[in-house]
This record gives structure tokens, sequence and C-alpha cells, in this order.
């Protein structure tokens, strides 16, 4: 576990000055700041703007349910990287190591405005009135749920959900809400119904096989692939140039859209590969260039790999990794040095 964490504290050193970083490792006989994000969290140490480095382990962090009430940011190593696991395999290469940083349950309020999520693997994140949380390049294997209060500008870019998805309470507000290049796979259920105001977007997402139609309210909906069996319920949204699985009727104003497809002709899908990898869009996807124009590319794809900041095949975090590592197995008697080979990439 060393070298990840000796990566990953370089780069801090370089590009947070005024704040801390702590290091958060959970296995045996590995001298770290903190073995468990609770404590991490709840520690007097850990001060608003500091940085969690919780490196890969086959444990869970403990969270006991925490609130977390403090302007932080977690790093982890990515998500689906061993290729070997049946139940959610991962693409090979990615990083040395092929296990993730696991976070349990926790709950965010106002004091952690501000708070970033990159590269981890949560159980369940809910909002208690919280503004300005980021999700990006995060596996999510338990919802995303606004359970009360006020909750402002929360961002979730290239995430990956598995069974997993978005809801709310009836009695919360969210506004300027922000959805896009996600992956949802599987049993995922998107229903915010809560949603006001005019900065709300749901753009350049991909949903494969959901029993769920997605409900959305007040809300911009563009370059989506709805991959559900149910029709969706969007209510005073502009619909623009989105790709439905089901017989979709939609409003008189939506234009450019697709409705009634095969996705069998929509994503790779199959049963080899990592899960993330299989909703890529195939050869003569009607997803391919199809999409509303965003920014500076004009007829993006539809779907999670397209537009101008695409989705990042595992969540690898957008900081030096590195994915090959050979260290001798002994060193001869009376010699002072060994070689060591490495290779690192840029993951921007």
């Amino acid at each position: 576990m060393k070298y990840f964490f000796l990566l990953l504290t370089g780069l801090s050193i370089t590009s947070i000055s005024f704040a801390k970083s702590w290091r958060i490792n959970n296995n045996a006989g590995v001298n770290a700041n903190y073995t468990s994000i609770y404590d991490a969290v709840n520690s007097a140490s850990v001060t608003d703007g500091d940085s969690l480095y919780i490196e890969p382990s086959v444990t869970d962090y403990v969270t006991n349910s925490m609130t977390i009430s403090k302007r932080l940011t977690f790093i982890g190593p990515g998500y689906l990287l061993d290729p070997a696991n049946t139940n959610a395999p991962g693409n090979s290469g990615l990083q040395v190591l092929t296990i993730d940083s696991r976070l349990g349950f926790f709950r965010l309020n106002a004091g952690a405005n501000g708070s970033k999520f990159i590269g981890v693997t949560l159980t369940a994140a809910y909002f208690n009135g919280a503004s300005n949380v980021t999700f990006e390049r995060v596996g999510f294997t338990g919802n995303v749920y606004f359970e009360s209060g006020i909750n402002d500008a929360i961002t979730l870019r290239k995430c990956f959900f598995l069974n997993n998805g978005i809801s709310n309470a009836a009695s919360v507000t969210i506004t300027n809400f922000v959805c896009e290049n996600n992956i949802f796979y599987g049993y995922c259920n998107i229903a915010i119904d809560q949603l006001t105001g005019s900065g709300n977007l749901f753009r350049n997402n991909s949903i494969y096989s959901s029993a769920y139609g997605v409900v959305l309210l007040n809300t911009y909906i563009a370059n989506n692939i709805f991959g559900t069996y149910a029709a969706c319920t969007f209510t005073n949204s502009t619909v623009k140039n989105n790709l439905f699985q089901a017989n979709q009727t939609l409003s008189g104003t939506a234009t450019g859209n697709i409705v009634n497809v095969d996705m069998n002709t929509v994503y790779v899908a199959g049963t080899t590969g990592s899960l993330d990898s299989r909703v890529a869009l195939k050869a003569g996807s009607p997803a391919k260039g199809t999409g509303l124009t965003v920014g500076s590319v004009v007829n993006p794809d539809m779907g999670a790999f397209g537009a101008t900041d695409p989705y990042r095949l595992s969540g690898i975090p957008n900081i030096p990794s590195i994915y090959t590592l050979t260290v001798p197995t002994s060193i001869p008697s009376g010699s002072a040095t060994m070689n060591i080979t490495f290779s690192t990439r840029n993951n921007n």
C-alpha cells in the first residue's frame, strides 16, 4: 500500500499548500494516520479543507453511519479494478492493486458544504441540507438520497451506479442539481420529483437494463440513453435528443428524441469485459453522433461516453497513478540497493 500513498502525497504537497493531507489505511501492519473514516472525520485534527487519501483495502472503511459536518475531500483509487471479480468484473491494468476503497453509509449536512468525493466506492450518501457537494468518478453500490432540508448545487459526474439510483423524500428541496456522464447499470431507480428552479441538468447519462422509468421535474434533459423497460415521466422539463428503450410518449415541445429502440443496437453489452465498458456504444449505434451540441462538441454521442467530459473507465482519479510495479522478492546479503520498476500515467 505504501507506493499508492507516496504518489498521492507528492501530488498533495504541490496542489494543496494550505490544507493537510491524511492517510487512511485499515490494513494490518500499515502505519497510517487513521484506520477508520469515522475516526478521521471526527478528529479535531482534521479540519475544513483537508484531504483524506483512502487506500485500497479488502475491508470496508468504518463510518458508523456518521454525519459529515466538515468541508473535506475524499480520494480513493477508483472502482471496478478487478477483471476476475465475478460479481462486478472490472478493468485490467489501471491500478497496481485491484481492490477499491469502500466507505459505509453516511449523511451530509450544511457543515459539509464544498466537500468532494473522487475515486471512492460508497455504500450510500444521504443529504440533509448540504450544498456544493461534488461526486466525481465515484462508484455507488447504494442510493443517493435527499432526506431533508434545502440541498443546492449537488453534482454527480462520471460516476457508476450498480443496482441503485437517486431519490428523495417528499419534504425536501433540491436546486441546481447536476447529473451528467454517469452510468446507471442494472436495477437502478432514478426518481427525483422535488427539483425546483431552472438550474437542474440531467445530460449524457447512460442507463442500462432498468425496470424503472426515470422521474424528473423542472430539469433540462438532453443526450441521455434511457435503457428502461418502463416509460419515463418528465414534468415541466426541456427534453432534447435522448434515446428511449420504451415506446415513450413525450410532450409536444420535446425535440430530437428517438423512442422504442432495440437496445441490442445501442450498447456493446454482452457478458464479458468490465461492467462499465459494456455500456460503451457499439458500431453503428443510433446514439452515435445524434446528441445535442455541448460546448465545442457538435452532435456528440448520446450517453456517458459522449460530450466534452466523457466517463472514464473505473473512475480512475484525475491524478497520477501507478499501474505496474515490479519489486524484488529478496535482496542479496550485503547489497545496499535494489531495483524497483514501476509505470505511471496521468489520468486527466
